[in-house]
């Protein structure tokens, strides 16, 4: 397993802001974070098992239920070091409840449940999807609403038009494949290791598409929903019909070009449908650079106001569920322990 920590502290003598402690075991990474008030994030440590799942050529749901088991307890003790405090520091729980694999999100849920009932503090239950727009929240701080959020992650990817905290409503998603997933699956296909988005971003960057040509799915479509099986469709038959060596980096460059011009021109024309003046990028698939550069580039151009966290909040993490659950604190949205884990979004 590697680990990577984030941490930051700072003093604001004379004041007393809410500490919480924030769990996310929703897929195959376990992350616990530390958050004073709204942005002083205190620890931010992920566990990520790709390594564990290398030989099966993707993510075993309950051998990643038992790693999360293994570890989620040394990670709680260990952010709690890292922040300097104790259990009895915190004032409130934190814990993504949906939408991921049900067997990794029950994890996350007893011991936070655990938690706040041996603590006698209030628990929040939080969407994970919903938590991805806030790591921009915990860099940038109040964000200029209404906005709408591009969330392109290995599971989902998601267009969200949000009028203020905790109103928002799904306008545009993948039919079938998210990005991040068809992403993966194309750089398997050319034999590079799970999580394939790292290699592939770094052949979009240093190799042009050359003569390939891909289809861009539903990109003249006036809808905003996404579709990007047929592409994964696309690199798959183009790979069988070629009889001498294949230019990879090209190929990959043309193919990546498809999905960042798809994600690009459906957030521009969400933004503009809903008359937002700001958008804000997250998820695994937003840490690439290609995709990032695309975007400032178009957003520039369209005058909007573009906001992007750093790379290491893009992939799943427990700060962005902490910057969450720290507003739903202070708006004293608490849930009990009857809170159940689910793994669908559409709960």
């Amino acid at each position: 397993m590697s680990a990577t920590l984030t941490a930051q502290a700072a003093t604001r003598p004379g004041t007393r802001e809410p500490v919480g402690i924030a769990i996310d075991t929703t897929f195959d990474d376990t992350s616990v974070a530390i958050l004073r008030g709204r942005r002083e994030l205190l620890a931010n440590l992920t566990l990520s098992q790709y390594r564990d799942h290398a030989e099966f050529g993707g993510v075993v749901p309950e051998r990643a239920s038992r790693k999360h088991l293994e570890v989620i307890h040394p990670l709680l003790a260990r952010a709690l070091a890292q922040a300097g405090l104790g259990f009895g520091d915190l004032d409130y729980v934190a814990v993504s409840n949906l939408p991921g694999l049900l067997g990794s999100i029950l994890v996350g849920l007893s011991v936070a449940k655990t938690l706040a009932y041996a603590l006698g503090k209030p628990l929040i239950g939080i969407n994970h999807i919903e938590a991805h727009p806030y790591a921009n929240f915990l860099v940038h701080g109040e964000l200029p609403f209404p906005l709408v959020h591009l969330v392109a992650a290995g599971g989902h990817t998601l267009l969200i038009h949000q009028h203020e905290h905790f109103r928002w409503e799904v306008i545009g998603r993948s039919v079938d494949d998210a990005a991040g997933e068809c992403v993966d699956k194309v750089a398997k296909l050319f034999g590079h290791a799970m999580p394939g988005g790292p290699a592939v971003d770094a052949l979009a960057m240093t190799h042009r598409p050359g003569p390939y040509a891909f289809p861009r799915p539903l990109l003249n479509d006036p809808g905003l929903d996404f579709s990007f099986s047929g592409l994964k469709t696309a690199l798959l038959y183009f790979r069988r019909g070629q009889t001498g060596p294949i230019e990879e980096g090209p190929v990959l460059a043309a193919f990546f070009e498809a999905v960042v011009e798809v994600l690009v021109t459906k957030t521009l024309r969400a933004a503009r449908r809903q008359g937002v003046s700001a958008v804000t990028v997250s998820g695994g698939l937003a840490a690439s650079r290609r995709l990032r550069l695309a975007f400032e580039r178009a957003c520039a151009e369209a005058g909007l106001t573009l906001y992007y966290p750093p790379p290491a909040l893009c992939t799943d993490n427990a700060a962005m569920v902490a910057c969450l659950a720290a507003y739903r604190h202070a708006a004293g949205l608490h849930d009990d322990l009857a809170l159940d884990g689910y793994a669908n979004l559409s709960v």
